[in-house]
């Protein structure tokens, strides 16, 4: 008999390690505690070394027909200081992000599960689990049991199973957070850059054309992105209201106008809240954490989506073809291949964040004048589009080899 894998939680990690482990020719139970799935979540930007990873599983063809090619990532001040001008072809002459709505991206791996038979259980939630010598019994909602050779946990962030792993741990969440849509783009807008525009750290809005929902949908998006306290977030449609939220937006960057003519009720505006997760390792026995549930980080760097594909195609390549797999030994070497690269990212966006979400006032200012001045040098900002295409593994050297 195969062996069996299951997984909880159907998002980009977990469908994505469903589609690899499955590949492999193992039984895969995929457990969603929703009844009917619905990607929630911004859009996305794709970075190269995500691209190779749904291009290894055939996928990356259909993401481009869906998706938007975005060249350069630019983000200045109202008074016209340029903060980030990053250029993909300066790093590689054929580099770019791919900005894709989640829905789009959620679309093709769920579609590719049930070409490759993995068990969708929809409706399961797993409320714990236990391990033994021989395998993992997961406790389901309702007091049902199953039993699998491995379990993998990819429920995002603010993941309670995680806090069944014999692992030291720690969950912050960030203080931060934002609200976003996508709407539909108006005839002339740019099509070909991630665009931002910050007042110091206290207000940011981000734009990034993020294609088409699907395939029978002509109309191409621009995900729009405002950050927003944590504090403000909750209950921000009463105590602030749609208008004189557009008024904000407006204020900080007058040329969004003929988008927001698209945003008419506060229900278009998803809430968004993050958490720095840190593990001491990603593995206990024959259990092992993936995605946001394992590396969750603030979204400052756009690596969520990337680092979970990534991991996904980690975890397949230190399987190996042979059955009768020893669970914790492929974990364990899952845990050392993954290490330097979630490191490096972990700190790098854990640094990043108060010069972009927070009340500082000396860390934005610091940014406003260095980071677009560093940004003109070629070897600094050939760092720093390595470090946002998904590549380092290290501050001053190391290289992803996927």
């Amino acid at each position: 008999m195969p062996e069996s894998v299951a997984i909880v939680g159907a998002g980009v990690a977990g469908a994505a390690a469903a589609i690899r482990l499955a590949e492999r020719g193992m039984a895969v139970d995929l457990y969603e505690a929703v009844p009917q799935p619905r990607p929630i979540g911004a859009g996305l930007l794709l970075q190269p070394t995500g691209q190779r990873v749904l291009a290894a599983m055939g996928l990356l063809d259909e993401a481009l027909a869906l998706g938007t090619r975005v060249d350069r990532l630019f983000g200045d001040t109202p008074a016209g200081r340029a903060v980030l001008d990053m250029s993909y072809r300066r790093f590689q002459a054929d580099a770019y992000g791919l900005g894709i709505q989640r829905g789009a991206l959620m679309g093709l791996l769920w579609s590719r599960l049930q070409t490759l038979g993995v068990r969708w259980r929809c409706g399961m939630a797993v409320d714990g689990f236990t391990q033994d010598a021989g395998g993992v019994t997961v406790q389901l909602a309702g007091g049902a049991t199953a039993r699998h050779d491995a379990l993998i946990l990819a429920n995002g962030s603010f993941s309670r199973l995680r806090e069944g792993l014999r692992v030291p741990q720690q969950v912050r969440p960030f203080p931060w957070g934002a609200v976003w849509t996508v709407l539909p783009a108006p005839d002339g807008f740019p099509q070909i850059e991630l665009r931002q525009r910050f007042r110091a750290a206290s207000q940011m809005l981000g734009l990034m054309p993020v294609g088409r929902a699907s395939h029978d949908d002509p109309a191409r998006g621009i995900n729009l992105f405002w950050s927003l306290p944590v504090a403000a977030l909750d209950g921000w449609a009463t105590r602030i209201g749609l208008a004189p939220l557009k008024r904000q937006m407006t204020d900080l960057f007058p040329d969004v106008a003929p988008l927001l003519a698209g945003l008419t009720e506060p229900s278009q505006l998803r809430e968004a809240r993050y958490a720095d997760v840190w593990m001491q390792r990603w593995h206990d026995g024959r259990v092992l954490a993936i995605g946001d549930c394992a590396h969750g980080m603030s979204p400052q760097l756009g690596q969520g989506a990337n680092m979970a594909l990534i991991d996904a195609h980690e975890l397949s390549a230190e399987l190996g073809s042979d059955a009768g797999r020893d669970w914790p030994a492929v974990f364990a070497r899952y845990t050392r291949r993954r290490r330097a690269h979630l490191r490096f990212y972990g700190q790098a966006s854990k640094g990043l964040t108060p010069m972009f979400q927070s009340h500082a006032v000396v860390a934005p200012w610091l940014r406003d004048r260095f980071f677009g001045w560093g940004g003109r040098l070629p070897y600094i900002h050939q760092q720093s589009i390595a470090t946002l295409a998904g590549y380092k593994t290290g501050w001053l050297w190391g290289r992803l080899k996927l």
